[in-house]
């Protein structure tokens, strides 16, 4: 991927990453997602109850007061950055992000 990004700024263009910052995989296995252990969501990667659940993706929601989780988040946009040289990002599932109904069953026209 490195060489990937560096021949595309050669040829002059920007790399941007897709990420998804929003929900984590219902993997408790491998992923983040049994890292909560049971805690309170102060203390947790995800949020509790229904605003922790987005029903559509099957998966769990972040906890974005948690400085932990802030933290773990903008260490990924850092590593992309220093690791790769992207000049970049796009967001997956923002309306997830900013709205406690997850965009579900909205109109934003």
């Amino acid at each position: 991927f490195k060489i990937l990004v560096e021949k595309a700024h050669k040829l002059g263009l920007l790399v941007l990453i897709d990420l998804v910052h929003s929900h984590v995989s219902n993997n408790a296995d491998d992923g983040l997602n049994g890292m909560d252990l049971g805690q309170a969501e102060s203390e947790s990667y995800f949020m509790t109850g229904e605003r922790g659940y987005h029903r559509l993706w099957d998966s769990r929601l972040y906890c974005y007061r948690n400085y932990e989780v802030l933290r773990y988040l903008l260490s990924n946009l850092r590593w992309w950055l220093e690791e790769y040289n992207c000049d970049g990002f796009r967001f997956d599932g923002v309306t997830s992000m900013l709205y406690h109904h997850h965009g579900l069953d909205m109109s934003f026209t």
